[in-house]
């Protein structure tokens, strides 16, 4: 199904909320989920995520972002992420996401991470590590620390996935269909970069009312 309640800022009910006003165009022959294996049963990959697609029928590789939910001071030691993959639990390295795909920023460290089951995670950081930020400020999961970082999950999106892509018991494996042509309500799927926006000129991002 095209809608999702898994992406979204505000969990009050499990009703589906539709994510796709209209679906124009769609790559040809879709594909299989990069990982799917190795996921966890109950993971959902939400309808509406970036996806890089390597060849019709090929691998749907997600590519994943955190939006910041709250202003964060510069003497903050937690911050609260939306973001619709999970991030390490023993820790890693985040990047504000750069102006270009291809482009490099600073790594900061975090030293934990907690899914807190609707839809936001809190990180543990070191105060000043991620200096004052405005809510909305979207993160990427980042290959190191420190100057020239870049953001981990490379790739250039194909399209925006169709459906809900759901791990359930005994899946080996799970498959997608990459839409490139259309228009899709933005405020009820994870936040996307403007980078990543610009290579999708045929879908366009909305409101939903």
């Amino acid at each position: 199904m095209s809608f999702n309640t898994y992406g979204q800022k505000t969990h009050t009910s499990k009703a589906p909320v539709q994510v796709w006003a209209e679906v124009s165009g769609v790559k040809h022959g879709g594909g299989s989920i990069d990982g799917f294996s190795s996921l966890a049963v109950g993971t959902v990959i939400p309808a509406g995520i970036p996806v890089a697609l390597d060849a019709a029928g090929g691998t749907i590789k997600p590519i994943y972002f955190y939006e910041l939910a709250k202003p964060l001071l510069a003497t903050d030691t937690e911050a609260i992420l939306y973001g619709a993959a999970p991030l390490v639990a023993t820790g890693g390295y985040l990047i504000v996401v750069p102006s270009a795909i291809a482009g490099t920023g600073t790594g900061v460290a975090y030293s934990a991470a907690v899914d807190n089951g609707d839809g936001t995670h809190t990180i543990t950081i070191e105060a000043n590590a991620l200096g004052t930020a405005a809510a909305g400020t979207i993160y990427a999961e980042a290959d190191k620390a420190g100057a020239g970082a870049v953001v981990k999950e490379t790739g250039v999106p194909a399209g925006l996935l169709w459906h809900d892509v759901v791990k359930e018991d005994g899946d080996t494996v799970g498959t997608g269909a990459v839409v490139d042509a259309g228009r899709i309500f933005e405020d009820r799927i994870p936040a996307i970069p403007a980078a990543y926006k610009a290579v999708l000129p045929t879908i366009k991002f909305e409101k939903g009312i």
